[in-house]
């Protein structure tokens, strides 16, 4: 069960960094040199046995400047679900204390848990403030201390990235993280919604980032503007979006996404409008990403295929579901069960399955 709770924590994290700025460790600090493959050691954690790991921590006792050992061995505690939060608590705070901006640190293998190991938290989260004071517009620094923070501070991390966007206001990355957290949290308040007020919040970030962004960066960001947009209930900005969106569809795999969201939303817009025969064609179209698995635990949205259900159109949700069975390879058997529960005339609960 642990094991299955840190790799979904690990699917919702990941995501792309940009490594931004130039910043000042602290004298205090012995900082190793480091190896380019550091977070490619980190991953392989993850197929150690038992006493290899062992062994590595032997290795660490007599040579604590061994970053393959120590970061194989992060990634050993984190992804295999070995039951030692300390020892995983150990390895974050030394990555915290000798190489902050060390990338295996900014990301979900520096995670820990509070319900699992709660002094090994605070202990990490006083480490981050302490390196944030001493080197205020660090930004690297602020970027890992905020994404420590945002699953279990997210009001202290908004308030880091903020900081961050304040040292380098001109950069892209700091307003598209600030939408990401925004939208979370307003989507979390809400299971099958979001908050209006947070959404159109994240929606003037992702705005904002997409002002500042090239080309690449402003195709990356048409999913997001479009769904939060609809959210935040600005319907015109929203059907805007999702056109432009499907007008420039890219290639594979990333066009699925463009393809499934893109269609989506003009069928919540056209289910708003009261027009169910083209919210039903949208819905179906969601489904047709040219074969682009949809390679997230969350799988495919199922709120407009609950609202149709809803007002009495099992049969488009229905085709659509089967439809999914080629694009979400996790989700096999929910997919299964949830047409059973239609056939014999029930509305599953989808369970999380709803982005907006």
């Amino acid at each position: 069960m642990l094991g299955r709770f840190w790799f979904a924590g690990l699917a919702m994290l990941l995501h792309p960094m940009l490594m931004v700025g130039v910043i000042a460790i602290p004298a205090v600090l012995a900082v190793p040199s480091v190896p380019q493959d550091l977070s490619e050691a980190a991953m392989k954690g993850a197929k150690l046995t038992a006493a290899q790991a062992e062994t590595l921590e032997h290795q660490l006792a007599e040579n604590p400047q061994s970053l393959s050992a120590r970061a194989q061995l992060l990634g050993y505690y984190y992804l295999t679900g070995s039951n030692d939060p300390e020892k995983h608590a150990e390895h974050v705070l030394w990555f915290i204390r000798n190489m902050p901006e060390s990338e295996v640190v900014g990301g979900p293998l520096a995670q820990i848990l509070p319900r699992l190991n709660p002094d090994g938290y605070l202990e990490a989260k006083a480490e981050w403030l302490r390196l944030i004071e001493e080197s205020p517009d660090a930004v690297v620094l602020l970027q890992h201390a905020a994404d420590f923070l945002r699953m279990r501070d997210r009001a202290l991390s908004v308030s880091l990235l903020e900081r961050a966007e304040a040292v380098e206001p001109a950069n892209p990355h700091w307003a598209t993280e600030l939408g990401r957290l925004h939208w979370r949290e307003a989507h979390n308040q809400f299971r099958g919604g979001s908050d209006v007020t947070g959404a159109a919040r994240a929606l003037a970030d992702f705005e904002r980032a997409y002002e500042l962004s090239g080309t690449a960066g402003r195709a990356n960001l048409m999913p997001d503007l479009a769904v939060t947009a609809f959210a935040a209930g600005d319907q015109r900005k929203a059907r805007s979006h999702a056109e432009a969106m499907l007008a420039a569809i890219p290639p594979k795999p990333r066009g699925g996404k463009f393809i499934h969201y893109g269609n989506l939303v003009l069928g919540r817009i056209a289910l708003s409008e009261g027009d169910l025969e083209e919210a039903g064609a949208r819905l179906l179209a969601a489904g047709r990403t040219e074969g682009a698995p949809l390679r997230t635990f969350r799988g495919p949205d199922m709120a407009l295929a609950k609202a149709l259900l809803e007002r009495g159109e099992p049969q488009v949700v229905l085709r659509y579901l089967e439809l999914c069975l080629d694009i979400w390879e996790r989700g096999q058997e929910d997919l299964r069960d949830w047409i059973v529960l239609i056939e014999a005339g029930r509305v599953p609960d989808f369970d999380h399955n709803f982005l907006f």
